[in-house]
């Protein structure tokens, strides 16, 4: 994955200066898969490689440095209502499996927010589920119509095989949108089996 932005650089020696952009560089920011196609930073040899490749694509008087963008990793909490007639563990399977092909890896991108309404209504398409509720420990302060109707949470230890960046989601949420840090960054769920919460809280009428 990777994402390319101009290179900036401090206007004086002021740290408190305005950021200028530098016309003669570029920041390509990079992550790979590892071999359980998870994300990975890549190793020294991976960026010597490419820096060689790309040499022959750009003017002398030009530069590309290669960085590593970081990785926030993610779990998943949701509850439902069934539709009557309907075996609540099936579903909420089946419901758990559409949250895995929301976060596929393959068609998310550095940079790439998560719209909270756009991950409840992939839940809200499976067959059998009335409706997707916020789960009920979310943002308590807030009254039910303000709560998200999916909870995202931030997996960091690294004991724990997680990339160790912490991360607060909740002040990175605007209007249902999770957005990522200024530093390109890429959302991740890194273990679906065990990061996804989902759960039956009662029937609604439908069929």
């Amino acid at each position: 994955k990777a994402y390319i932005v101009q290179d900036t650089q401090l206007s004086g020696t002021d740290p408190n200066a305005s950021e200028i952009q530098n016309p003669f560089a570029l920041n390509l920011y990079l992550l790979g898969y590892n071999a359980s196609k998870q994300l990975s930073t890549l190793n020294k040899a991976v960026k010597e490689n490419l820096q060689t490749y790309l040499t022959q694509f750009r003017m002398i008087t030009d530069a590309v440095n290669i960085k590593d963008a970081y990785i926030i990793n993610i779990g998943v909490k949701f509850n439902i209502l069934t539709k009557s007639g309907y075996n609540g563990e099936q579903v909420i399977l089946q419901a758990v499996q559409r949250v895995k092909e929301f976060f596929n890896l393959e068609k998310w991108q550095i940079g790439q927010p998560i719209v909270l309404a756009d991950l409840a209504y992939q839940i809200s398409l499976v067959d059998g589920v009335s409706a997707v509720v916020p789960p009920d420990d979310v943002d308590d302060d807030a009254s039910a119509q303000d709560r998200p109707p999916v909870q995202i949470v931030n997996k960091y230890d690294s004991n724990a095989g997680y990339s160790g960046n912490l991360y607060d989601i909740r002040s990175a949420t605007k209007e249902g949108v999770i957005y990522p840090s200024m530093d390109p960054s890429c959302f991740e769920l890194k273990f679906p089996n065990l990061d996804i919460q989902g759960r039956v809280v009662g029937t609604s009428g439908g069929s």
